[in-house]
């Protein structure tokens, strides 16, 4: 019985060995995958490739036609196509590369050597040529407290044009307009998401940059870096990790963020140019009513549309209602009043969509008087295009 018993445990510590090396060798092999599609991607924006470049690439890889623009109910066409791919371990694909698994699920296959993780990547052709890319890690993460302990799920992204899937709080409006203040050409951030739809409430950190069409090519270079060896090393990632450069550039951008924001004209004119809507409105009432759910905002209803003088990009929601992130945000931008019942104001919003439903925003700095001044600043911006 004890020979049996040792045999029993040899073959099992045989066989764990064989899976772990097995898992491991598997998490190289994807990891080195998501360094070659990152290096092609990367090199498809630095040199603003051709739509014959990048259907070279969608042809290597295997990108699916996922539909025009950003609705995949819009079947592509020549011009102007959007395509997807998602890559993730064969080892535990379709069982553990969920890295939003509890960790009872993770915490057993990690220590065997493979570590749930998604690679996802997105290219756009518009107009017969590159429009956007965008490349995304969500793997396990660690040092979700500051401090090294809780675990957690990581997740890098780095976009020239942003695919929006969920209300996260780095497309807030008073984020993005804080970082748009300090650089213009590209938003980056890094913070915690602790109840979050799109994470599913799951512990996350959210590592990002967005960079516009003006952003040089330096910045593009360095802030769609990703440094991919802690998907095999022997801790999981951190954010500082995953994406060093973009990190670094988070923390001193918070050194320099104001902590209160004026409102003085050129910071309106820069908020209209951030703007997804600009309306000519009149609230019937300026009183909040509660957020919808817990960590939501506020929202001011029955607002009245006298003009919409930018419309939205893709299907817009319904803009009687807009979410107020903060209550100093219902002031005007022009003298620093409260806003007023029944009197008429030019609204700067940020419209965010997903398939099934769509939200908008007020700017800080975006509710301006109704003036010659005012109108013909939105009007200027509104035909020349914003970022």
């Amino acid at each position: 019985m004890k020979r049996g018993a040792l045999l029993i445990a040899m073959i099992a510590i045989i066989f764990g060995l064989g899976v772990s090396v097995h898992f491991r060798m598997e998490q190289y092999r994807f990891r080195r995958q998501s360094e070659r599609l990152l290096e092609d991607l990367r090199g498809l924006e630095l040199r603003t490739a051709s739509a014959a470049e990048v259907r070279s690439v969608v042809k290597k890889w295997g990108f699916k036609a996922w539909g025009r623009g950003e609705r995949p109910a819009q079947s592509c066409t020549e011009d102007e196509c959007t395509y997807r791919f998602e890559l993730a371990p064969k080892a535990d694909r379709d069982i553990f590369s969920n890295p939003f698994a509890s960790r009872a699920v993770t915490f057993p296959v990690e220590w065997l050597g493979a570590r749930p993780s998604v690679v996802h990547a997105w290219v756009q052709i518009r107009a017969n040529a590159l429009a956007s890319v965008s490349f995304s890690v969500w793997t396990l993460g660690r040092g979700c407290d500051g401090e090294g302990r809780l675990e957690c799920t990581l997740m890098g992204y780095a976009d020239t044009k942003q695919l929006k899937s969920g209300w996260s709080s780095h497309q807030q409006p008073d984020v993005r307009l804080k970082q748009y203040l300090l650089h213009p050409s590209y938003l980056v951030g890094a913070f915690p998401e602790w109840e979050n739809a799109d994470t599913g409430g799951n512990p996350t950190v959210i590592v990002w940059t967005e960079l516009f069409r003006d952003a040089n090519t330096e910045d593009v270079s360095r802030l769609m870096q990703f440094d991919l060896s802690c998907l095999t090393s022997f801790l999981s990632c951190r954010g500082s990790d995953l994406m060093p450069a973009a990190w670094a550039q988070s923390v001193e951008d918070a050194r320099q963020s104001p902590k209160v924001l004026s409102c003085p004209p050129e910071v309106s004119k820069r908020v209209s140019q951030l703007a997804d809507a600009v309306a000519v409105v009149r609230p019937k009432t300026v009183e909040l009513s509660p957020p919808r759910h817990k960590g939501g905002s506020p929202r001011l209803r029955e607002l009245e549309i006298i003009n919409v003088i930018r419309q939205p990009e893709k299907y817009a929601p319904q803009l009687t209602t807009v979410y107020v992130d903060k209550p100093e945000m219902m002031t005007n931008a022009d003298n620093g009043s409260p806003l007023r019942a029944g009197q008429e104001y030019v609204f700067l919003l940020q419209v965010h969509n997903t398939p099934e439903r769509g939200w908008i925003a007020l700017y800080p700095c975006g509710a301006l008087s109704l003036n010659d001044a005012n109108l013909a600043m939105v009007r200027e911006v509104a035909t020349n295009g914003g970022d």
